[in-house]
């Protein structure tokens, strides 16, 4: 055990000493968000890949799966519908964007300053409840893998990521994303194949396994099913880190094919942390579900792949940490305060950023601390951008043509239905808030747009005549 936990060391000093050497080429705002057409295709596949899998994804897949069977597993193929579509219909459109860096410039590109400011908020919120999730989900691994206390893994968790994406940013991110993604991409599916081997086989885990976990429908309604599919599906779309990659890439095209590329790894992924939870059943290794994954890597892996398998899962929480991190500050900074503050120097918009960096870190210790459930901090930071900004945005990068009253009225549509529906009707039929709350800002969206473009057709005919 004293080998894996060196390795797991050395793996988090890499990770401190790689922000500290990004940091000495920060000198600029620009620098820290990574901005202008830098990384080509491999390099967007392998960083979104990373950011997206983290604690939710794969520790929590793996414990529904081990309580419930695979229906948040099939829900979960929601998410690599949404951005294998991303990919193929909405990356063309961010040639139309040129020079923005976040996704608070695209909406006010589009629809006026002030809903760029109000994306700024919603976007910082957002992504500062997917942290404060990653930080929970942390202390779950550090408590089962290392025997460190919840809350002092969550603190441990967070001052590694604060250390690198403070210092050197977007840079020091996606630098960090290369190293986590090769290790989760080896180290998932060897613990799957080594977990399989000592349960006796894929077939051995599925005679142990009641036939009502293979049923998407186990524990919930098929109304509630729907509901946490598009969840997934819509919740995390165009979420300000996933956006950031886009906008950083060399032309739509490599991007495009980056995005594609890691909607499909996903579905096998999902798949593989879905079976381990069930394999972690099969061999009885514990009878908590979110200790599920740690103790059947404790159990199982001979030391040494141990350590490596470690050093994956805590890779895991800290590669989607950082870039919600960073998406958080630059929403804040470069959506809300620069815009607000037009005569903002360039060294203090940086010194902004960092401060804003590791400041929402601290925010999202508090959130790991006082909301114990990795879904449920997912499900509140969805139902601030899902609901609200997802349709907009993605209407932009599509080309519609719409303005400020469409974007607005939508937002408030969808804030309003999603908090009466998940607190004054206690979510009927198990549906959340945040799939009736897409569906209204959808259909007020549309509407207004369609108002608009009518205007905006009688007003050229008057011209005309």
């Amino acid at each position: 055990m004293g080998l894996d936990i060196f390795i797991v060391i050395v793996y988090l000093a890499i990770l401190v000493a790689m922000g500290f050497l990004g940091g000495k080429s920060v000198e600029n705002a620009g620098d820290f968000t990574a901005s202008g057409k830098r990384y080509g295709a491999p390099v967007i596949f392998a960083s979104l890949a990373a950011s997206y899998i983290g604690g939710g994804y794969s520790s929590g897949n793996a414990a529904e799966a081990f309580s419930s069977g695979l229906g948040m597993t099939i829900a979960l193929f929601g998410f690599s519908i949404a951005t294998i579509f991303t990919g193929k219909y909405l990356v063309p459109g961010i040639s139309r964007f040129e020079g923005a860096a976040s996704t608070g410039e695209i909406i006010a590109r589009s629809y006026g300053k002030t809903a760029g400011v109000v994306t700024g908020f919603f976007a910082f919120f957002c992504c500062a409840g997917v942290v404060g999730a990653q930080m929970e989900a942390m202390g779950v691994v550090f408590h089962s893998l290392l025997s460190i206390p919840p809350a002092a893994g969550i603190l441990l968790g967070c001052g590694i990521v604060l250390l690198y994406s403070t210092a050197g940013g977007l840079q020091s991110v996606i630098a960090a994303d290369m190293v986590q993604f090769i290790l989760l991409a080896v180290g998932m599916p060897l613990l799957l194949i080594l977990s399989l081997h000592r349960a006796g086989g894929i077939g051995a885990v599925i005679q142990a396994t009641p036939s009502s976990f293979f049923d998407p429908l186990n524990g919930t309604t098929l109304p509630g099913f729907l509901s946490l599919a598009l969840t997934m599906t819509f919740g995390e779309m165009l979420v300000p880190p996933y956006t950031q990659r886009l906008l950083i890439g060399k032309n739509h095209r490599s991007t495009a094919k980056g995005t594609v590329a890691s909607g499909l790894f996903s579905i096998p992924f999902f798949i593989i942390t879905g079976l381990i939870g069930l394999t972690a059943r099969a061999l009885q290794v514990t009878e908590q579900p979110a200790e599920a994954m740690p103790q059947l890597i404790l159990q199982v892996l001979p030391t040494g792949i141990r350590g490596v398998v470690m050093a994956a899962m805590v890779s895991i929480m800290l590669s989607a940490a950082d870039g919600f991190l960073n998406g958080a500050a630059v929403s804040l900074v470069r959506d809300v305060v620069r815009p607000l503050c037009p005569t903002l120097s360039d060294k203090k918009e940086l010194r902004y950023l960092r401060a804003t960096n590791f400041l929402t870190g601290l925010t999202a210790v508090l959130v790991a601390l006082f909301i114990p459930n990795i879904f449920r901090i997912l499900i509140l930071a969805y139902s601030c951008w899902s609901p609200v900004i997802v349709i907009p945005l993605a209407a932009a990068l599509l080309g519609v043509k719409s303005d400020r009253r469409a974007f607005f009225k939508a937002l408030v549509a969808g804030l309003i239905t999603t908090l009466v529906w998940d607190h004054l009707l206690k979510q009927p039929a198990t549906v959340t808030g945040t799939t009736v709350g897409i569906f209204a800002n959808f259909l007020v969206f549309w509407w207004q747009t369609r108002r608009y473009r009518r205007h905006a057709s009688q007003t050229l005919q008057l011209h005309c005549q």
